[in-house]
Parts: C-alpha cells; structure tokens; sequence
C-alpha cells in the first residue's frame, strides 16, 4: 500500500504545482509567449516591463472585442478569469526564456529621453539594450476551468510606429504550453 502512495501523493503535487491560475504557472505561460512570439535569431535578449500590463489602462474595448471574434469560441472559464484578472497588476519577475531576459524597470524608464522625436528615445533604447526586439508588456493570464488552456495579452513597442497589440490563446500540450492561436486587433 505504502508504494502506490507515494507516486499518487507525487501525481497530486503535480497537478497543485500546475493548478488553474497558479503564480508559477502564470510565469510559465508568460515564458512560452515571449520565446514563440519574440526570440528570432537575432535577438539577444528580451526586455520586459517589470509589472504586467493593468486592463484599465491598456484595454479599448473594440480591440478587445475584435480580438475575441478572430479567436473564436474560448474553452470554458478562460475569458471570465482573464477578464477578471486584467485590471489587477503583479510584478514580473524573470522568466526562463531561450534568450536573457531583462526587467524594464522605472530606473531604465527615467533614464531614456522623454522629450523630443521618438527616434532618440529608441536609439537610446537600443543602445541601453542591443539586440533586444523593443520593451515587451504582459498581461495577466487567464485560466480555463480544467487549466489546459490560457489567454493574455501582451503590449510591445519597438520604435516609432513600431509596436502593437496581441491576444494569445495557449493550450498545454506535452508538458508545455504551445501558442494556439493570436489576435492582433491594432497595430500602432
């Protein structure tokens, strides 16, 4: 009896390390999103806003709507978590990415230019973080019911007119999380 214990007791840690909207499991999302979406061949590493994106002050309802008919019918549960999470904010911290990732944090922020063309602001950017793809904004994650899939957004600029917005649905798929589908309703 005490041997199926013990592999039982390690199988239910397992699905509590992996429950629906669990901190590490929202870290590891947010990990698969930035490694499918941002790491070409050239990029060296990632920079990352240091608090995920607050619904409130990043989500225009149209785009949200718009993204929500491009991806089509959501597993059960995952838009009332997401929405019920976009208004609140949580420090991201680093993340397991193929490539470093950086914390775009406000020190980096008040360090850039605020005033004048918005090309001295992305050559300084730059030049404080080359080979990065620009400053990438998360979201939090939504959870379906069963914990299988998820859906965020995430906010990247890249210079000038360079930048917009995507809504991401993953599913968890051989142990991993893999894009599914994206929406990406505007584009500055």
């Amino acid at each position: 009896m005490r041997t199926v214990a013990i592999p039982l007791i390690l199988a239910l840690a397992s699905a509590c390390q992996r429950s629906r909207g669990s901190e590490s499991e929202e870290s590891l999302v947010q990990a698969a999103v930035l490694d499918s979406l941002f790491v070409r061949d050239s990029t060296r590493q990632l920079v990352v806003g240091d608090s995920s994106v607050s619904g409130g002050s990043h989500f225009v309802d149209e785009d949200y709507a718009s993204a929500l008919r491009v991806l089509g019918q959501l597993p059960d549960g995952v838009q009332a978590d997401f929405e019920g999470k976009r208004g609140t904010r949580r420090r991201v911290d680093s993340l397991r990415t193929r490539v470093p990732m950086e914390r775009f944090v406000a020190a980096d922020r008040d360090s850039l230019p605020r005033f004048g063309s918005p090309s001295s602001y992305w050559q300084a950017f730059y030049h404080r973080f080359p080979g990065s793809s620009g400053v990438i904004h998360l979201s939090r994650v939504g959870f379906s019911r069963d914990g299988a899939w998820a859906l965020m957004l995430v906010e990247y600029g890249c210079g000038g007119l360079c930048g917009g917005t995507i809504y991401v649905l993953l599913s968890h798929q051989s142990g991993r999380w893999r894009v599914v589908r994206t929406a990406q309703p505007r584009i500055a």
